[in-house]
């Protein structure tokens, strides 16, 4: 007797979903919830109803890029440096002013980058005028 394909779908999902409880199952009996962590975390930490936080620091190293001062240098850190670093914005490839646009609502859209519309144009002469001189091929 032919099974529909519905049918089957159904019973694949059924043994996935068998497979995949089994799995979580082992892994779950397998962790000793009073255990101590691995490692002991540094710097202050505050403790209260059995869950104790605990901060720490890092030292980041130092930029040794800068965006030029004045506006276009502003807007470019107002816009772009909360999630892109000064090296990664002025070691892009040359793009056109069109591919730039393109960037910036991208961000917009994709990453909900908080870049207001009005700062688009300001903000793509900004990223075209900090690119690197184009480098031609050695000869």
């Amino acid at each position: 007797m032919m099974r529909s394909i519905g049918f089957k779908v159904a019973m694949a999902a059924l043994l996935t979903f068998t497979l995949l409880a089994a799995g979580w199952h082992f892994l779950i009996r397998r962790v000793d919830p009073t255990a101590a962590p691995a490692a002991v975390t540094k710097g202050p930490s505050i403790s209260g109803g059995g869950i104790t936080l605990a901060s720490d620091t890092i030292a980041l190293p130092d930029a040794t890029a800068v965006l030029p001062e004045g506006p276009a240098g502003e807007l470019v850190t107002r816009n772009c440096t909360a999630c892109h670093s000064v090296e990664m914005i002025t070691t892009q490839p040359h793009l056109a002013p069109e591919k730039w646009q393109a960037t910036v609502e991208k961000m917009r859209a994709v990453y909900k980058a908080p870049i207001a519309p009005g700062d688009d144009l300001a903000l793509v002469a900004a990223l075209v005028s900090f690119q690197q001189p184009a480098r031609t091929a050695a000869k």
